[in-house]
């Protein structure tokens, strides 16, 4: 038996993905990596979670934070405030899988994923036209209340500003992920 699951309806895709993955017997870790990156490097979807497309914060810059983690043996890796990355998840499963720590932010987190290879993209190539347009002519503060609203009525959700998934592949290794917004 294998699961997959996500918290909204704009992951199902990449959630269906990753089942046939757990399916076909990948690692659980690999199958969320990928599935969430089909949402974070997405225009459409990764405006959600600060993926490619999204929405920057209020001074401009899209930041996100992710996360992830496997249930055995018990690792955990993340990022927050990362900039420049349109796959922040994968960037932390190389803090998982490559560092001494568990966490890093901000430069120290561009630094590293500019050391394991990674492309740090300049802000405008991550932008998408809706997430350049909701910050012309506004203060930072409207522009920001511009956005939720946006969000709001295009999913007719609140709280649509993180995605959590969940895998466990045929072994029962279970893996667990999450991409959000920075504010």
């Amino acid at each position: 038996m294998a699961a997959a699951a996500g918290t909204w309806a704009f992951s199902l895709p990449a959630v269906e993905r990753m089942r046939q993955g757990l399916l076909q017997g990948g690692l659980a870790t690999d199958c969320l990596q990928e599935a969430m990156a089909d949402v974070e490097n997405d225009g459409e979807t990764g405006v959600f979670v600060k993926g490619r497309g999204g929405y920057p914060n209020k001074d401009g810059i899209i930041q996100c934070d992710a996360a992830i983690m496997e249930g055995h043996p018990g690792r955990f890796g993340a990022v927050a405030a990362l900039h420049g990355i349109g796959t922040p998840l994968a960037v932390a499963r190389k803090v998982m899988e490559e560092s001494p720590h568990s966490f890093l932010a901000g430069e120290g987190a561009v630094a590293f994923a500019r050391d394991r290879g990674f492309t740090v993209e300049d802000n405008r190539s991550l932008m998408s036209q809706r997430g350049s347009e909701a910050y012309q002519g506004l203060s930072p503060v409207d522009a920001c209340q511009a956005v939720v609203q946006d969000i709001l009525q295009r999913t007719g959700k609140g709280k649509m500003f993180e995605l959590g998934i969940i895998a466990m592949n045929t072994k029962g290794e279970v893996g667990a992920a999450s991409s959000v917004a920075f504010p």
